[in-house]
């Protein structure tokens, strides 16, 4: 995504830089990242990722991939 709203397009409520956790099922097994920074909405708690770190995230989760990891847990950082 490579405009973050301020205000969050479900509910209207303010949207602010946190955290959040990432997972993906690779069907050969799961990678879960924590601390993944992310921009929240105060309201309903909806997430973005923005650009760069989907980029980082997606080399992670292809690495896995590639090593058949079946369950991975790590914090981003």
């Amino acid at each position: 995504m490579s405009h973050i709203p301020s205000k969050c397009p479900i509910c209207g409520g303010k949207v602010e830089s946190g955290k959040t956790t990432f997972t993906v099922d690779l069907t050969s097994g799961v990678i879960v990242v924590r601390n993944v920074p992310a921009f929240v909405c105060t309201q309903c708690g909806e997430e973005w990722i923005d650009d760069p770190t989907s980029v980082k995230l997606e080399a992670i989760a292809a690495r896995a991939k590639v090593q058949n990891t079946q369950i991975e847990v790590m914090a981003m950082a």
